[in-house]
């Protein structure tokens, strides 16, 4: 039988759930910190996806360029982006192949 009023047990008590609860909140800041490291790699993984994306698409708007160019002496670049505009989309033109180059993600 354990006597709960002796101090020594009080004290072997109190220093286990100490222990425990210290335990416990080291795992959960260990996984919520883990969690933030997975979602930062997840975020750069997709930001260069995104940047990939953009070069492929502006290659492929240099092509039209080049057809509209032979067909009819003008690229129509500017044509087509103002067009774009007016349905509301934006170009910040932050994320060109040569700018991206340069902008550090880490």
């Amino acid at each position: 039988m354990i006597i709960w009023s002796d101090p020594a047990v009080q004290a072997s008590v109190i220093a286990t759930a100490g222990t425990v609860i210290s335990t416990v909140v080291a795992a959960i800041c260990a996984a919520v910190i883990g969690k933030r490291i997975s979602n930062t790699e997840k975020l750069k993984d997709n930001l260069e996806t995104a940047i990939n994306d953009i070069a492929f698409l502006l290659a492929v708007e240099e092509e039209h360029c080049i057809v509209h160019r032979e067909k009819t002496n003008q690229s129509q670049k500017m044509k087509m982006r103002n067009a774009a505009e007016g349905r509301g989309l934006i170009w910040s033109g932050k994320f060109t192949p040569g700018r991206a180059k340069h902008r550090s993600f880490e």
